[in-house]
């Protein structure tokens, strides 16, 4: 069988999305080496272009083809325009095609397995942006017209849609699987120590979605109750409606409060901040899976968490958990746990197993069933 990979994301700055592309492709590969599956790896996607597309994931081998890896963004769209018209093949011609970047162009004959990572588009729609909400409602809508399957990223995420869709996979007979993602890097074996100014850590683009003025009043809450505050690192690239957030942050700075933004890191650095971090802050509103979650589990780092989406389902009783409207509540939460040695060391280990239950291997050899079940239809 040849299976055909949306990379298109992995191009450009890379959020969740992107990573589980990234890792979604390289897990297929290795798992569907042993049965002579071969791959095409897209790095221009349906309406999905990017200029510079060598960026994106790069593999090799005799079973791997990339053929859009170096065309330019004009003959690109030229060439999509062709295939979505019928009017050329698929580059690579694959028999399955999986889609994780939320576009679903025509790819006929090929099947499409199309990914849902999130459905804030509609569950929450002032947390998009007005061109995000109409690519993603109008690439939903074409997935559902064009898509033979669906992977959703986690039980919650599938339960938006089904509150979107009542019964709809059932009555067109549309197959889906539970597919959410892993960590990135290998599971610690133990916990390490962590200095006293280890810092407090939240990832997340920085945008209205993930939360940033929660965690911002909690801190500094936080701070004024303690006569050793430690710091609070904030990562992630610039989103959308961000100036309020780096204003916010400088005014704590300015007032002698230890607030540091490090911007979008690359995955080493971005790995070494979880590593020396104390324990990590996910105050979203909503997540389809919340990626941060599982990979300071792997690191050994404590996580508090909101209440709500996909948080409570990854994290299963690990993380302690607070609501995104009650900043106060955060504040608490981390002076107990910056308190308490005994449930720091507790929630770290408890995390370290739960991140051994997730695995790129086992997300792949999900979807590459799925794969198989398409391909002899």
């Amino acid at each position: 069988m040849k299976i055909g990979l949306d990379v298109a994301q992995t191009a450009a700055q890379r959020a969740g999305c992107a990573w589980y592309a990234d890792a979604l492709a390289r897990a297929m590969v290795a798992v569907g080496r042993p049965e002579g599956h071969e791959y095409v790896l897209y790095h221009q996607f349906g309406d999905w272009i990017n200029g510079e597309p060598g960026h994106g994931t790069y593999l090799t081998g005799r079973d791997i083809e990339m053929p859009l890896r170096l065309m330019l963004p004009v003959p690109a769209r030229a060439l999509w325009r062709q295939i979505e018209a019928g009017e050329v093949p698929l580059p690579g011609e694959p028999d399955v095609v999986i889609a994780s970047s939320f576009h679903a162009p025509r790819v006929a004959p090929a099947k499409l397995i199309y990914v849902v990572h999130d459905m804030v588009f509609w569950t929450h729609p002032d947390f998009a942006t007005a061109a995000t909400r109409m690519v993603c409602q109008r690439e939903l809508g074409q997935a559902i017209a064009r898509a033979s399957a669906f992977v959703f990223v986690s039980e919650a995420t599938r339960a938006d849609f089904e509150s979107f869709f009542p019964g709809w996979l059932e009555r067109n007979g549309r197959p889906y699987r539970i597919a959410g993602g892993a960590s990135r890097w290998d599971t610690v074996a133990a916990v390490s120590p962590r200095t006293t100014e280890a810092p407090w850590l939240m990832v997340g683009s920085i945008e209205p979605r993930k939360n940033h003025d929660c965690i911002l009043d909690a801190y500094e809450n936080y701070a004024a109750r303690t006569d050793a505050p430690r710091p609070l690192h904030v990562v992630g690239g610039r989103g959308w409606r961000a100036e309020s957030i780096h204003q916010r942050m400088g005014q704590i700075r300015a007032a002698g409060v230890d607030v540091r933004y490090l911007g979008y890191l690359d995955d080493r650095a971005l790995r070494a901040a979880y590593r020396s971090a104390f324990a990590l802050l996910q105050p979203s509103w909503h997540e389809g899976f919340g990626l941060p979650v599982l990979e300071a589990f792997s690191q050994g780092l404590p996580v508090i968490a909101s209440d709500v989406g996909s948080l409570p389902e990854v994290s299963a009783g690990v993380a302690l958990q607070c609501s995104p409207r009650h900043p106060g509540q955060w504040a608490d939460t981390m002076l107990l746990l910056d308190q308490d040695a005994d449930l720091y060391a507790r929630l770290a280990t408890t995390g370290i197993a739960r991140a051994g239950a997730f695995s790129w291997e086992n997300t792949a050899k999900t979807v590459l069933e799925l794969a198989k079940s398409l391909a002899v239809t």
